[in-house]
């Protein structure tokens, strides 16, 4: 019975956090962008990645007790903002603009996305250290 409790508290956490993760993002591709690059979408898997990296190193050093946080935070808010489908779709349709925009995009996003996990985990683990 308490297995199912925490099932259902876990589901109930990561549903919640996808819900405002994917209005967000949502909420973010209504800002109108200039040029054919998808630049929104860019920038919210860099954000995701950032911070999702952050909450990663963070919680390398704090997981016993911030567990629900890794379903809410991780899975569900950082988990419905990014969007990898989208850039896989968005990178096709560039390349019915061109293979070079295409291939910018795709470097862009990927290169930017390594960057911020670098980031991200240099300022979670900064962030770990000054809460232990």
């Amino acid at each position: 019975m308490q297995n199912q409790k925490n099932f259902l508290t876990e589901l109930l956490v990561t549903g919640l956090g996808g819900a405002i993760g994917g209005t967000s993002r949502y909420l973010l591709g209504l800002v109108p962008i200039v040029g054919p690059m998808p630049v929104m979408t860019m920038l919210i898997n860099w954000l995701g990645t950032l911070l999702l990296a952050m909450l990663g190193a963070y919680l390398a050093s704090h997981r016993s007790r911030l567990e629900r946080w890794q379903s809410f935070l991780g899975t569900g808010v950082l988990g419905g903002f990014t969007t990898f489908s989208t850039m896989i779709w968005q990178v096709h349709q560039q390349l019915f603009i061109s293979t070079a925009n295409a291939l910018v995009y795709m470097i862009l996003t990927l290169g930017g996305g390594l960057i911020m996990l670098k980031l991200g985990n240099h300022f979670g683990n900064k962030i770990g250290e000054a809460h232990v």
